[in-house]
Parts: structure tokens; C-alpha cells; sequence
């Protein structure tokens, strides 16, 4: 035969037997859809490890010296053997149910040769590249490429799947990649394909251009034995679907969210109430205004005592307690990791900053560099070179394939670092000590992890580590060690409210080791053109998250950027300049203070609208809730130019789900004038409250007629359509 067929509920897939290739998935109810587009350059797996210098080699099915096939009822094997001419073997065993209507992928591997195996790519899966397709990669804040931007993801070459500087510090899952998820679509049809894995092991879950396609792959990193044999400890399943990217996401939240890691905050006991009161964040940079730039002590802001009265102003506009982040105040200069001991204004005015926050009932953090260690600052002068021989900091570095110390590869223009393995007992020790200095201060929101975007522990090939000497499970172990450190160094200062945030939306499996995430949005017009809130529809109900340096267009950057911060459940913030105004410009964190942009007082309105619909009407949704599709939301587009066209809607909205069930709409207008909003959505009552948020709240009532309603929003204001139920 030259080749057979499986059936799942919705699919038949058919595969080359003489190769194990895939070469077609059809959808049952579609059967002329064509959901692949198989080339005989594909091989069924791809394989690589490293040889005696630590170089990548690439070995593939088509180099096995033999396949056999063994079809049963309802799944089929394929076996390679002595694959590369070596004493390997790898067996590929594909299931299905006729009530499943996925299909799921497992894989054995046979090491007799002493091979270093790094990952095995399986199930290989190559879609058409059309301009009406979208590919969801649930990676950075949250990825949609659609149309042209599918041409713009890397050729598919085996370097697009090896850990290499290159590839930056943690293309990896758990990681940069925050779910196990990557899906493809057309209005047609599209296709899902997931990992069940409970465990954390590391995987790379990527998109590349392949041919006149795209492949939708998977690497399983690590773990795989120098000697013996190994059955991947989790299925991959997948799958055709009908929809858009909720529609994929649908698929993976209902797994995901009943795994061990997705207690919601409704369960929650680690997560303090000053958090879920929704305090807004306010950055105070202490040295410099931008990265790549000088970096002198700001002094409007040293000593910290001059923060106060900035911060009172701000609080009492906002009608709210604020979180004071505390940036770039590092000895050596921004973000200078690990000589950074005592902070520029001094140990005393640090603390006592922070004491009084708390006695305003504030609270006090800091973003920080996380396991990296900065060699030189090169826009203030400092050099740690000295510093990192005489503390003997290679001895903790990550160590690359090859033996070489790990250089970050972005940040060489302006501040030269290395990364350094969570698993090395130097990285622990100096993180705990840091750690355990910030709380001493009195510092309360903790982003150690800033550079360790989603939560990432970064890859280490070294074999001194205490760890095997090529990345795997062992890097999800070494994160919950150190926050179990950190949480030591919190309980032994008598502190039971001090969080732990990370940059980027904080990886699934790590959701019960922090309590926060700097989730940066892009709304219209502004930040990045990929982006979709897939983390908020996701994980929403398990985390906080707060969008303090999320972008916007100018000159509207913070009323815009915060009615997305609002309707999208983030907490509103912005960065704090020295004359105690708000930093109202396009930017995902700073910029220079002038010249000054936009209204401050339309900032301050908005981020106090959205606060208090976080705080009020709007908790058990934008506090506790789980997004939901959003309705349709009809209303006008204002249009202006600055830096080129800029177009975006008058009013934000999402849907969302509240824990007892009760269904909510949230709108915001991010303009200066009363604004008109039709929404459709069957799944509001015939009857709806509409809660306004502005510089009061109010509730009104108004009938819903097949799921329609038009709502009048005022002036940068926030409203929840919803019933008047509870809870």
C-alpha cells in the first residue's frame, strides 16, 4: 500500500507508508478542504544533537536505514531504525477514537550511541501560506500574523529551532512561549495542534515559512537519554477546527485552565487585597530618561523624599492608593545586575521612601534585571569587568553548545551582559540576597524577573551546573526553587504581602509562583500590529496583570492606552515625570519628558474612570473575571495624523464572563466628548444595568432589544453593561 488513513470525529488524516510522512488532514464535514500541503522534502521527525565540539547535527527520518509500518485498528506505528546509519531508533505512534476528534502523537526514542540529543520535531505539520490565513502563536504579550505578516515569520532552517544566542534568551516553552499551543486558519477551516504536558518540560513551539507553506512545529527539548530509552511523558494532539483564533483558544483554555497550575483568584490565598484593590502603577525612573542614552541621577526625584509630594497629587486625581515602581536605581547605573548595592540616593532614603508609601497605605516595588549579569553600561561609563572576575561571575553564566560563555545578543549598543543559570548556586545566592534587600527596604511588588520575560529560566548547556549539560525539565525545577527562596526571604523579614511580577505575561505552568504580570498591550493604531490579548482570554481569571507600560498613539497615548487597559482587565498606570505630570507618549516604557504631549488631565481622568470600575461595578469581571468573545461593538473612528494616519476607534470594549456566571460588557471612551455606542450581544439580559464610571459612578437601566442597546459613555469614562445580579 502506498499509503493509509486514520479517522478521528471530525478528521481523516493520511500518511505515506512507506515514510511515516503526513501528507494530508481533511476535516470530515469538509472533505474537499485540504488542510496541508505536503512536499516529499518533509520527513516525518527531525532530530538534533550535539557532537564532541558541542555543534548542532540535524538527523531526519529519510536518514533511517529502515521504516516499518504496523497499522492497527485505529492508530498506526512507524519505526525508524538505525537512524544517521547510528544506533538510534526513533518509533512515531499516531492514535485516534472515533469520539475524539483529535488525534494524538507519541514518540520513543532509542539512544545506543551516546548520542547528546537536544530535541526531537515531531509531528511535522506544513499548512498553505494564503493571504486569508492567520497563524496564533501564543508567544511575547500574544501573537495573531495574518495577510502579509505571514511572510514576515523566519525560514523554516535548523537553526530557527536550536537554543542559540541568536534566537535570543528564551524562544522556549515554559518561557517567551506561554502556552503549548499553535494554531493556523482560514474562513474555511484551520488547524490546532497542542502538547498535553502537565510537567513543564521545555519545548519550542514555532512558525516558519517553509516552501509555499508554513510549518506549525514543535521541538521536545531535552531529557532524551545519552544511553537508553524514552517515551515522551505527555500526547501532542492534533486537529482541524472551524473559526477564528477564539475559536483555537477555546480549545486550549478549556485544557489548560483544569491543570494544576490555573487556581483562579477566587481560590487563591497567595495574592494580597492591596493587589486586587487595583492600585494604580506609577513608574518613577531614577536615573536617565531613556535606555540607550546618558543616564545621570534624575533630581527631581533624589532624594525620594521629592517623590512624595509628586505621588500625592497623582493618588488623590486618580481617587486611588498607588504602587510606586521604583526603576534604574542600580549603583552601577539602569538596570546594573549584580553590582548594584547601595542604590543611587542611598540605603536610608530608599527605605524611608518606602515606609512612608505604606503609611499612605501605597506600596512600593521595583523592576529589576533578573539572572543576567550586565558587564558595562556603556552610556554612564561603568565598567564591571573588574567586579565580575574578582566575584567570579562565570562561574554561573549559561554556558552555549559549545562551551562559550552566553552573551546576550540584543542589548550589546548599550549595556553588554551575559545570562546566568537559575540552576548555578551563584545565580541563587546573589538573586536571594537581592531579593531579600528590596524587602528589607520595604518594598512590596517585586519584578525580579523583568529580563526572564514570561517568566523564563534561560537555557544552559553546561555540565557544572548541578543540571544536565543540555536544556530541559531541570530549568522549570530551578524557577520554583528560587521563588521558593524568595518566598524564604519574605517570611523571615515578617513580610506576608510582598508579590512577585514578571515582564510579559507570566507562562501557564508558572501562574502559581507569581501574582502578577507587566502585560504591555497594543491598542489601534499604536505598538505592535501583531498583537491579540489571547494571555487575558486565556489566564485572565488566575492573575493580575497591569498594563503601567503599555503604548498609545500620540497625542492620546495614555487615554488610549488605558481604556485598553481597562476593557482588557489590566490595572492602569504611566510613568511620572518630574514635575509630577504623566508621560503621555508612544512608548512601551520611556521617553524623554519633553516636549510635553497630549493632556494630563485627560491621563489622570481615564486612569481614574478605569480604577474606579476595577474597584466597583466592574471587580467580579475585570478583578476576577474570564474574558470572553467580544461583542459587536458598533461606534465612530476618530481619525487624526501625527507620525503618520492614525485611526482608532472612540470606545474600547471586551466582554467578559464574571465567576458566578453573570455575562458584562465593558465599554470605554478614551475622548473629551460624550460618545454613542450600539452593542449587540444575545448573551445580555433583556434588561441591563449601565454602570458609568467617570468622576463618579452611576447606574442606569435601559432595555436590550435582540441583544441590541445604545449607550451614550461620557467623556473619559468607563461603563459595564451587565444585570444586577451579584458576584
Amino acid at each position: 500500500m502506498s499509503s493509509l488513513a486514520l479517522q478521528t470525529a471530525r478528521d481523516v488524516l493520511r500518511f505515506d507508508a512507506a515514510t511515516g510522512r503526513l501528507l494530508s488532514l481533511r476535516p470530515r464535514g469538509s472533505p474537499e478542504t485540504e488542510l496541508l500541503v505536503s512536499s516529499p522534502d518533509d520527513p516525518a521527525f527531525v532530530l538534533q544533537y550535539l557532537d564532541s565540539s558541542g555543534t548542532y547535527c540535524v538527523l531526519d527520518s529519510r536518514d533511517a536505514r529502515a521504516v516499518t509500518v504496523a497499522p492497527a485498528d485505529r492508530a498506526v506505528t512507524f519505526a525508524f531504525t538505525q537512524v544517521g546509519g547510528l544506533e538510534l531508533d526513533v518509533t512515531l505512534t499516531v492514535r485516534t477514537d472515533p469520539a475524539d476528534r483529535f488525534s494524538r502523537w507519541s514518540a520513543t526514542v532509542r539512544n545506543g550511541c551516546g548520542l547528546r540529543i537536544v530535541d526531537l520535531q515531531f509531528p511535522f505539520v506544513v499548512v498553505p501560506c494564503v493571504p486569508e490565513g492567520a497563524v496564533l502563536l501564543p508567544a511575547g504579550f500574544g501573537e495573531l500574523h495574518t495577510g502579509a505578516m505571514q511572510d514576515s515569520l523566519p525560514l523554516d532552517q535548523p537553526s530557527h529551532w536550536q537554543l542559540i544566542p541568536e534566537n535570543r534568551n528564551s524562544p522556549h516553552y515554559p518561557g517567551r512561549v506561554f502556552a503549548q499551543f499553535v494554531a493556523w486558519y482560514t474562513p474555511r477551516a484551520g488547524l490546532y495542534l497542542a502538547c498535553n504536558d502537565t510537567e513543564g518540560h521545555v519545548k519550542m513551539i514555532r512558525a516558519a515559512r517553509r516552501g509555499e507553506g508554513l510549518r506549525l512545529g514543535i521541538a521536545h527539548v531535552g531529557d532524551w537519554p545519552e544511553t537508553g530509552e524514552r517515551t515522551l511523558p505527555y500526547e501532542v494532539v492534533l486537529g482541524s477546527f472551524e473559526g477564528d483564533w477564539y475559536d483555537a483558544a477555546d480549545l486550549y483554555r478549556d485544557w489548560s485552565l483544569r491543570q494544576k497550575w490555573a487556581a483562579p483568584l477566587t481560590e487563591r490565598d497567595d495574592v494580597p487585597q492591596w493587589l486586587l484593590d487595583s492600585p494604580p502603577h506609577i513608574t518613577v525612573r531614577l536615573q536617565g530618561y531613556v535606555d540607550a542614552g546618558p543616564a545621570p541621577p534624575i533630581e527631581e526625584f533624589l532624594p525620594y523624599q521629592k517623590i512624595t509630594p509628586l505621588l500625592a497629587e497623582v493618588s488623590s486625581r486618580v481617587g486611588a492608593p498607588l504602587v510606586a515602581v521604583l526603576m534604574s536605581w542600580e549603583r552601577g547605573g539602569p538596570w546594573v545586575y549584580p553590582d548594584c548595592f547601595p542604590p543611587v540616593g542611598g540605603d536610608e532614603s530608599l527605605a524611608a521612601f518606602c515606609r512612608d508609601a505604606r503609611e499612605r497605605g501605597w506600596r512600593a516595588g521595583s523592576f529589576c534585571n533578573g539572572t543576567r549579569w550586565v558587564m558595562q553600561h556603556l552610556y554612564n561609563g561603568y565598567d564591571g569587568r573588574e567586579y565580575f572576575e574578582r566575584h567570579d561571575g562565570a562561574a554561573g553564566v549559561c554556558r552555549q553548545a559549545d562551551g562559550e560563555l552566553w552573551a546576550e545578543y540584543w542589548d550589546q549598543s548599550w549595556r553588554p551582559s551575559y545570562i546566568t543559570c537559575m540552576a548555578a548556586e551563584p545565580t541563587k545566592d546573589i538573586a536571594r540576597d537581592f531579593v531579600r534587600r528590596l524587602i528589607g527596604w520595604g518594598m512590596d511588588s517585586i519584578q525580579f524577573f523583568d529580563q526572564n520575560c514570561n517568566a523564563a529560566t534561560f537555557p544552559c548547556f553546561s555540565a557544572d551546573h548541578g543540571h544536565p549539560p543540555v536544556p530541559g525539565r531541570w530549568m522549570t525545577r530551578a524557577m520554583e526553587e528560587m521563588i521558593a527562596l524568595f518566598r524564604e526571604a519574605a517570611a523571615e523579614a515578617g513580610e506576608v504581602a510582598v508579590i512577585q511580577s514578571t515582564e510579559n505575561p507570566c507562562n501557564e505552568y508558572c501562574l502559581p509562583l507569581f501574582q502578577q504580570s507587566d502585560v504591555r498591550v497594543s491598542p489601534p493604531s499604536s505598538g505592535l500590529a501583531n498583537f491579540v490579548p489571547v494571555y487575558h482570554y486565556l489566564f485572565h481569571e488566575c492573575t493580575i496583570l497591569h498594563g503601567m507600560m503599555s503604548t498609545g498613539p500620540e497625542p492620546y497615548a495614555l487615554p488610549i492606552r488605558n481604556a485598553w487597559n481597562g476593557v482588557w482587565g489590566e490595572i492602569p498606570g504611566a510613568v511620572l515625570t518630574g514635575d509630577g505630570t504623566l508621560l503621555n507618549r508612544e512608548t512601551f516604557n520611556w521617553g524623554d519628558w519633553e516636549p510635553k504631549v497630549g493632556s494630563n488631565d485627560d491621563a489622570l481622568a481615564m486612569i481614574r474612570s478605569v480604577t474606579l470600575m476595577r474597584r466597583g461595578p466592574g471587580r467580579p469581571f475585570l478583578v476576577y473575571g474570564r474574558m470572553a468573545r467580544p461583542a459587536d461593538v458598533r461606534c465612530e473612528v476618530i481619525e487624526w495624523e501625527h507620525g503618520g494616519r492614525r485611526a482608532v476607534p472612540a470606545i474600547a470594549h471586551a466582554a467578559w464572563r464574571s465567576p458566578s456566571g453573570r455575562h458584562g460588557v465593558i465599554l470605554a471612551n478614551w475622548t473629551t466628548e460624550t460618545r454613542q455606542a450600539t452593542v449587540i450581544d444575545l448573551r445580555l439580559p433583556a434588561r441591563a444595568s449601565i454602570h458609568a464610571c467617570a468622576d463618579a459612578s452611576t447606574v442606569t437601566a435601559a432595555s436590550v432589544v435582540e441583544g441590541a442597546v445604545t449607550v451614550n459613555l461620557p467623556p473619559l469614562s468607563c461603563v459595564l453593561l451587565t444585570d444586577d445580579a451579584t458576584g
